[in-house]
């Protein structure tokens, strides 16, 4: 009855800890993206600090460049995008509707077919009480945006302390473990960092050669829109397995405006980009040893499910970090049978250590071999302590 209402109670704990987890989700996700930052920008920042240059100044210097350079590529292209992304807004609505036009007057099957998608958009001038209608949801999405840049200020500020006070945060939660925990939460903990900065340094260089190629490519072939091309090659890096693939497709789409065959050697083109991306240029950035497309698979759909895209998004880093648990829990248990191997041997020998002194010829022993001998005992007795078996 007492193991019954043990497990219980650990059951009741364990979904209170997860409720709780779950209110406080967009606080969580907040702190690991400030993780993820500052574990991005480490080994750029120890390389600085080797070389002579003070931990504060190198996190600041990086940070000063890392937010310059966004702010000079917006202030560059930014511009060129949304009017590149307004033309093809306008030409994507006149298309759809002209399709759809066609399709209401087109065969039987045809019909069924359009009778599924969404209508055409029309346009006609706006009166009052539309207007009156639609300004809520223009404060919705100022007060969105608001919200969005307050959170990636923050996200900043957090990233900056994690980077520059980094031990001290460490030993504020191991301090919440028990001491014979602390050494492989701290393993654990640091592998995770390694592999998740990794992962993210890995993205954001093929991302950045992505828009490169892909908007040289579209410009050399003559296709419309060729930030906007690339811009969205640059996102769908982003995105695991199907990303290439919906850019290739986009590619053939934005070829095929101007004749079929530079559709086909655009989609070839991307196609041969991702793939030199991901299997080439990706296995020397991040070195991925064992990585378990399974369990990537289950992530992805477990997220995808609960969270939408932005869960299939952040499903790698998930089943990164998953991998990490796994491989460190499996080391942990594999030194303690091993050690719980030495531990019995050691006391195997001090036993007959023991009884050779006991049974000495004379029956004295010598004072530094009896105090040799007790701080044996001593330490295999603490060893028992901390790790039991």
């Amino acid at each position: 009855m007492k193991r019954v209402m043990t497990y219980t109670a650990v059951v009741l704990a364990t979904l209170a800890v997860l409720q709780i987890l779950w209110q406080f989700r967009l606080a969580l996700l907040l702190f690991g993206l400030s993780l993820s930052v500052a574990a991005v920008i480490r080994p750029f920042a120890d390389w600085l600090v080797a070389r002579g240059l003070a931990p504060v100044a190198a996190q600041v210097l990086l940070y000063v460049l890392g937010i310059g350079g966004i702010l000079l590529i917006v202030l560059l292209l930014g511009d060129l995008l949304l009017v590149e992304l307004n033309n093809a807004a306008n030409v994507a609505v006149v298309e759809y509707e002209s399709l759809h036009q066609r399709w209401e007057a087109g065969s039987a099957l045809q019909e069924t077919i359009i009778h599924y998608f969404p209508p055409a958009l029309t346009f006609a001038p706006a009166e009052d009480s539309e207007l009156i209608t639609m300004l809520p949801a223009v404060v919705d999405l100022t007060r969105t945006l608001v919200g969005a840049l307050g959170g990636a200020i923050l996200l900043l500020a957090l990233s900056v302390y994690w980077s520059i006070d980094q031990h001290r945060f460490e030993r504020l939660w191991l301090s919440l473990l028990p001491a014979k925990r602390r050494s492989y939460a701290r393993d654990a903990w640091r592998e995770i960092e390694t592999a998740v900065g990794s992962y993210l340094r890995s993205q954001i260089v093929q991302s950045v050669l992505a828009a490169g190629f892909l908007i040289v490519g579209a410009l050399v072939a003559g296709v419309d829109y060729p930030l906007l091309f690339g811009f969205l090659g640059a996102l769908a890096v982003f995105v695991p397995f199907f990303g290439g693939l919906v850019t290739t497709v986009i590619a053939f789409v934005l070829g095929s405006m101007t004749s079929s065959w530079i559709g086909i050697g655009m989609a070839v083109y991307t196609l041969v980009i991702f793939l030199f991306l991901e299997q080439g240029l990706e296995l020397r950035i991040w070195k991925r040893e064992q990585r378990s497309l399974l369990l990537m698979v289950l992530v992805i759909i477990a997220l995808l499910i609960e969270f939408g895209i932005a869960g299939f998004i952040l499903a790698p880093l998930a089943a990164i970090i998953i991998e990490v648990l796994i491989k460190q829990t499996y080391q942990a248990y594999v030194v303690r049978r091993q050690t719980a191997v030495h531990y019995e041997d050691l006391e195997a020998r001090y036993q007959l250590l023991a009884q050779k002194i006991a049974h000495s010829e004379n029956g004295e022993v010598k004072p530094e071999l009896r105090n040799l001998t007790e701080k044996l005992a001593t330490l295999l007795a603490n060893t028992r302590e901390v790790h039991p078996m």
